[in-house]
């Protein structure tokens, strides 16, 4: 990959200069990309400039890692329920979670390699920035200050994406949260993992650590999947706790703590029935795990 200086656009007997690149693109994910090499296939010149690691979610630490360990996941859950069949025998364990994170990463990086580090030089038009700091707009907007270098570009685009955010819940910033990303970063497997969350992310990494065998406690204010039909949600609850995961809807956070033995939460429970109407009678309830994923959204 070039950067600025590759292209004498930023440096010059290492003074920084200012830099007018037909399209300037903040961010270096799919959408950025998609942007930058589109508009270098007509022939103007492109700057990218990402501050974080080249690719973007989807391939570093979103649908490529996820479904990697899903599926190594699932094939361990289908060789061990292989006996509902008469006359077949077969069992899997996972006897090294580290190798399998480990085999995961190589992947990553393999598809980082070839769909994004590798594309670069086939488009001399592009330039790649690999920024220290976040871009900072200046003067009437139409200047962006990037690590002291300022750009004029003609047009803009910001596909910075989005982060993940704590919930509000009392003392949750005074326990150790997993998200998505350092979820599948565990080189040890926990004995037991409370979720927050039962939207997409939260149910597919639940059941993943669940098949894997750690104790998995899925929490959530409505309905697993409130997005999908009530019988969809309905349906898919009796599955996750066929498969041994604790479902908990209908769930009013108090607060969370640490204790002992990892995280504590105590918790309103509701009753809900499957389109995500819950009664107004709440129970107390205390679910204690060793690991947290907040996977709220």
């Amino acid at each position: 990959m070039s950067d600025c200086c590759g292209t004498k656009e930023s440096c010059d007997n290492g003074k920084k200069e200012n830099t007018t690149p037909d399209l300037l693109v903040i961010g270096g994910g799919s959408a950025a990309f998609s942007a930058a090499i589109t508009a270098a296939e007509s022939g103007v010149r492109v700057v990218i400039a990402e501050n974080g690691t080249i690719g973007g979610t989807c391939v570093n630490v979103g649908c490529i890692p996820s479904k990697t360990m899903i599926r190594a996941m699932e094939a361990v859950h289908h060789a061990n329920a292989a006996k509902r069949f008469d006359g077949v025998k077969g069992t899997a364990e996972v006897f090294n979670w580290k190798a399998l994170v480990a085999q995961k990463q190589s992947l990553v990086d393999e598809l980082r390699k070839a769909k994004y580090e590798d594309v670069l030089p086939s488009y001399p038009n592009i330039s790649y920035v690999d920024m220290k700091n976040k871009a900072r707009f200046t003067g009437n907007g139409t200047e962006v200050d990037i690590d002291g270098v300022f750009y004029h570009p003609k047009k803009i685009v910001i596909a910075t994406g989005s982060s993940s955010v704590l919930p509000p819940i009392n003392g949750i910033q005074s326990v150790p949260a997993l998200d998505s990303t350092s979820a599948l970063e565990l080189e040890t497997l926990p004995k037991s993992l409370l979720v927050i969350g039962g939207g997409v992310i939260g149910v597919e990494l639940g059941q993943m650590f669940a098949r894997a065998g750690v104790k998995v406690t899925i929490c959530c204010r409505s309905r697993l999947l409130p997005e999908a039909e009530p019988e969809i949600s309905a349906a898919l609850k009796m599955y996750l706790e066929a498969e041994g995961l604790t479902v908990c809807t209908g769930i009013g956070y108090q607060k969370i703590e640490p204790f002992s033995e990892g995280i504590k939460l105590t918790c309103e429970s509701l009753s809900c029935d499957s389109a995500g109407h819950c009664d107004t009678k709440a129970v107390d309830k205390v679910i204690t795990a060793e690991k947290l994923l907040v996977a709220a959204g």
